[in-house]
Parts: structure tokens; C-alpha cells; sequence
């Protein structure tokens, strides 16, 4: 048998199935979403201590470096909420946050998003800056979320409250549950005053250090109710993130924002990876549902919610409907819908189809910028 044909057809044969599949594992290496946001969630970076919410600074590092090497963008929080109000960000954008600001974040992680030039978000309890002993993790001073704010231009501090990241008596996280003062149980009037109180004071303290607006909370351990978040919002907040492993998009509450955990040492970078192409949503070329509010504003028109009812105003035409109705009363007689008015984060939307009914036009949309521009009228329209 001649060895050395035999030798050189089955290397030409490995090289030109090695050229076959280089398409393929490239095309498998880097992932590929757009128009929504991984938001990843640490708490602490330290090398000694031991946790469940604890990785170490080589894993931190290894995760952002393997993060930008596959292809993920990582965004800032004022990216983030243009966003959340329209604006674009990059495919497979990612924002860093950070809960508890914890000494370690400074020490730890701030060097790796510096060496990296990865923006990110630190969510401060305010009352560890006169009260450090009130953590049981050595917590960041002033003097060094000053730095941080200021020596780049990509690091973020926004709140995780002032004192209210406890549980209660009854385990309860304070933020949603009744304190109990000398045997009795707060009412509703010091609930209130309380949860006011502590959103201003961690404004108050975080906008002596950072110029730019302290709108954002991450709330403790996730837990947050309608009544809480009324307050927080009334207290000066327009943006609360949870613990909602899922994407973030531009249809979520932005009193709700979902979170990914990447702060356990089980997550490996590939495991992280791995997790976020799980989460990510399917955008569709043209959507099932369009956010009605956006849809009047690009088109000229106007749309209010007062409850469950719908007014909208487009051209010379006028409409009233209720969320999860079939049909629409107006000017122009009853718009029978396709598909029911939905509530989604706390936003009416409405069929792709029924949108180009009341148009009376034919629409086109852009998935990139998520801009609806009208073609034509449309042959037939109800009315």
C-alpha cells in the first residue's frame, strides 16, 4: 500500500473539512441579539471571601475579557435609559451593575472596567458613607466613589437606599413590609413617610459626590411591590432595577427592569455566555405588538392611558378604547380591532395590523432604530 498517498489524501481531506467548518464555528462564536440589553448583576469581588454573591477579581476579569472577545458591547446607564426612551444601542449590548458598594468594587473591580474601558453602574446604600460599620462588608467612602465618578467618564452611582436594605421582624424586606416600633405596627401614613424619606436621603447624599442625575435604585434583594415603587417614584426615581433574570427591553416597566446574575463563582465566562443566549428574545422584522404611545408620537399623533382607557388622537380622527378591548369608538364610528388592546410594563399596545387600520396606510418598520415610516393608503380600512 502506498503510506505516503495515503498519508497526504487524508491530511488533504482533514484540511478541507477543516475549511468547510471555519465558516460554521465562526459563525457559532459570537452572538448575535439586537435591540435589548443584557443587564448583569455582581455584588461582591474578592479574592479571600467566600459566597454565593462573592466571585473573584480573575473571574470578574475573565468574564469581561471573554465578553468583549466574543462580540458583546458593553453600554453605559445613560445609553441604557435613551434606550429605554427609543434611542438604538449596539447588538449584544451589555451594562455592568454592581449592588452594595462594597470597598471591593473599588479596589477589585474598578480596575478591570478601567484596564477594559467597560462603563458600569456602582448601586451605593447611602447610609454605609456616615455609617460604615453599618455593613458587614467593608463598604466604598466617599472620597473613593468621588474617584471613580471622576477619574473616567463611563462609572455610574446610583442608589440601592439609604437604610433600607434589611429585612424586618417579620422578614420582611423594608422597602414593602410594616416596621413594628415599641410593640406596634407603623400605619400606613409612617409607611409612606419613611419610603419617602429614605429615596430623597440617598438622592440627597449621592448627588453631593456625582453630577449627573441620581434617578436609578436597584432594589434590595429584588423585592418590590406597587406601593413601594409609587413612593420611589414620588421620591425622585424614573428607574428600578430587579432581580428578574431576563433581557431587558423597551416594552419592560422601567420601574421593573430585569437583571442576569453573573456574580456567582459557578459562572464561568462560557457559562455566562451561555446564559445570556438562552434569555435573549427573538425581534421579529415587523412586530406582533407596537407600543402605542411611540407609534402616535413617530406618526404626529397622540395617545394618553387614564386607567384602562385608551384616547387617541391621530390627524383628525379621535378614539376611545379600554385595555384588552376588541374595538375602538370615535369620530369615525367603531374601529374593529384584530387583536385587543394589550398592557405590557405599563404601556398600551397595539397589533402591527390594527396600527395600519387607523393609519389607514400601510407601514413599514425598521427593527434597527424601531422607526415606523407610512408607504402607501391602504386599499381598504375599517371604520
Amino acid at each position: 500500500m502506498n503510506w505516503k498517498w495515503l498519508s497526504g489524501t487524508l491530511l488533504a481531506s482533514l484540511l478541507g473539512l477543516t475549511l468547510i467548518l471555519q465558516p460554521i464555528q465562526a459563525e457559532q462564536k459570537n452572538p448575535s441579539y439586537r435591540d435589548q440589553v443584557a443587564v448583569l448583576m455582581y455584588h461582591h469581588i474578592h479574592d479571600t471571601d467566600k459566597s454565593s454573591g462573592t466571585v473573584t477579581t480573575r473571574l470578574f476579569e475573565d468574564q469581561i475579557r471573554y465578553l468583549k472577545d466574543k462580540g458583546y458591547h458593553f453600554i453605559s446607564l445613560t445609553e441604557f435609559k435613551a434606550f429605554m426612551k427609543g434611542a438604538s444601542v449596539p447588538s449584544n449590548a451589555v451594562l455592568v451593575t454592581l449592588d452594595d458598594g462594597y470597598k471591593s468594587v473599588y479596589e477589585n473591580a474598578y480596575p478591570v472596567l478601567k484596564k477594559y474601558e467597560v462603563p458600569a453602574v456602582s448601586f451605593v446604600i447611602t447610609e454605609t458613607l456616615d455609617d460604615p460599620e453599618s455593613s458587614y462588608i467593608p463598604p466604598m467612602s466617599r472620597d473613593e466613589l468621588y474617584q471613580m465618578t471622576h477619574e473616567t467618564d463611563f462609572i455610574d452611582i446610583q442608589s440601592h437606599t439609604h437604610a433600607s436594605h434589611r429585612k424586618l421582624g417579620n422578614n420582611q424586606a423594608a422597602l414593602v413590609g410594616r416596621e413594628t416600633v415599641d410593640g406596634k405596627e407603623e400605619t400606613k401614613e409612617q409607611y409612606e413617610q419613611r419610603i419617602l424619606k429614605d429615596g430623597k436621603t440617598s438622592i440627597e447624599h449621592l448627588s453631593r459626590i456625582y453630577e449627573r442625575p441620581v434617578d436609578t435604585i436597584a432594589y434590595p434583594y429584588g423585592i418590590i411591590n406597587t406601593e413601594s415603587i409609587r413612593l420611589l417614584k414620588k421620591s425622585g426615581f424614573q428607574y428600578g432595577f430587579t432581580i428578574i433574570p431576563q433581557m431587558a427591553t423597551r416594552d419592560a416597566d422601567p420601574m421593573r427592569i430585569p437583571r442576569i446574575n453573573a456574580g456567582s463563582p459557578w459562572i464561568t465566562p462560557e457559562r455566562l455566555d451561555r446564559i445570556i443566549q438562552k434569555r435573549t428574545i427573538p425581534i421579529p422584522d415587523s412586530p406582533d405588538f407596537f407600543p402605542l404611545d411611540d407609534a402616535m408620537k413617530q406618526l404626529g399623533g397622540d395617545m394618553q392611558l387614564d386607567h384602562q382607557k385608551v384616547i387617541i388622537r391621530y390627524q383628525d380622527r379621535y378614539w376611545v378604547g379600554k385595555i384588552r378591548s376588541m374595538e375602538l369608538r370615535g369620530t369615525a364610528g367603531i374601529l374593529r380591532l384584530k387583536k385587543p388592546l394589550l398592557l405590557r410594563g405599563g404601556r398600551p399596545m397595539i397589533s402591527w395590523k390594527d396600527l395600519q387600520t387607523l393609519t389607514r396606510q400601510q407601514a413599514q418598520y425598521d427593527p434597527a432604530t424601531r422607526q415606523i415610516s407610512l408607504r402607501k393608503p391602504l386599499m381598504t380600512h375599517s371604520s
